[in-house]
């Protein structure tokens, strides 16, 4: 159980790091800021990368601990799903330059993190 409260505190804050830096460039992608876009996801990618590889890492693995253990919450469904809609729909998005894909991605992050924040204990 201790490890699961270690995984538990990693996962939010590498979530909200990554939900800073992703806001941040979501915001000049959707103001138009092209040139100051496309500087910010330059100097961030590796960051943004590893912080969003760090928390879906550690959310799988708590996944796997509650589905093990048998304490495993419905209310997780819509926060899984929407985190998982929401990283294709951001990707197609920046690349297809398709402003409402990127902001529904934007919006499906935040619900995830208002759902696991009702729920963190």
């Amino acid at each position: 159980m201790e490890n699961y409260v270690f995984f538990l505190h990693t996962h939010l804050w590498l979530a909200i790091l990554f939900l800073l830096i992703y806001t941040a460039k979501s915001m000049l992608f959707l103001l138009g800021k092209k040139d100051a876009f496309l500087s910010f996801k330059k100097k961030t990618l590796l960051l943004e990368t590893l912080l969003s590889l760090g928390f879906l890492v550690m959310g799988f693995w708590m996944l796997t601990f509650r589905i093990k253990s048998g304490s495993y919450e419905h209310w997780m469904d819509p926060k899984i799903s929407l985190a998982l809609i929401a990283i294709p729909l951001g990707i197609i998005g920046f690349k297809k330059e398709n402003k409402t894909l990127v902001a529904l991605s934007l919006i499906f992050f935040y619900v995830a993190l208002a759902i696991g924040l009702k729920h963190y204990h």
